[in-house]
């Protein structure tokens, strides 16, 4: 299913990124990004939570459990802005052989559930990189809200590998 993700950046690039994903489209849970800041290593972007959301879809709405984004999709979204910051921050190609890992959470707080409906506004931030030429490691810091309100509050690593047939 290939969808246009609005956002500040040659939209074939972004083409690009979702064709050579290591997941299908539909595991790409943003709909839009909003900023790329090179400098401050920070993105922004927006989820919309009435999308087909495997865990969402299929709970149990009933009194005392509305329908919310599950703790999995939420951390899959962390995952995506991880894939984001390695490609366009850091020229890490799937193409070209770079895969990518979350290899530890550090923090993970659920604030508040977030509900079906509002859309989910994402915010990452690179606080530490050690990049080399065959892997890559990132902490990041993640702030996702819903109407104002904080729904999740992320520390976690990824590190980004160069498959050695790749290699030159």
């Amino acid at each position: 299913m290939a969808r246009d993700i609005p956002g500040p950046y040659d939209p074939d690039e972004m083409r690009l990124f979702l064709d050579t994903f290591h997941y299908a489209e539909e595991a790409f849970l943003i709909d839009e990004i909003t900023e790329l800041d090179v400098r401050r290593r920070e993105v922004r972007a927006r989820m919309d939570t009435n999308r087909f959301l495997p865990f969402a879809q299929y709970q149990r709405v009933r009194p005392g459990h509305p329908g919310h984004i599950s703790g999995s999709e939420i951390i899959m979204a962390t995952a995506n802005l991880g894939c984001l910051h390695a490609w366009f921050f850091h020229g890490c190609r799937w193409s070209e052989g770079w895969v990518a890992f979350g290899t530890r959470i550090q923090k993970a707080e659920f604030k508040n559930l977030a509900l079906v409906g509002p859309p989910l506004e994402l915010r990452s931030r690179e606080v530490r990189s050690r990049v080399g030429p065959n892997r890559t490691t990132i902490r990041f810091e993640f702030e996702f809200s819903q109407e104002d309100n904080p729904v999740y509050i992320g520390d976690q690593t990824a590190t980004l590998l160069k498959h050695p047939s790749h290699l030159g």
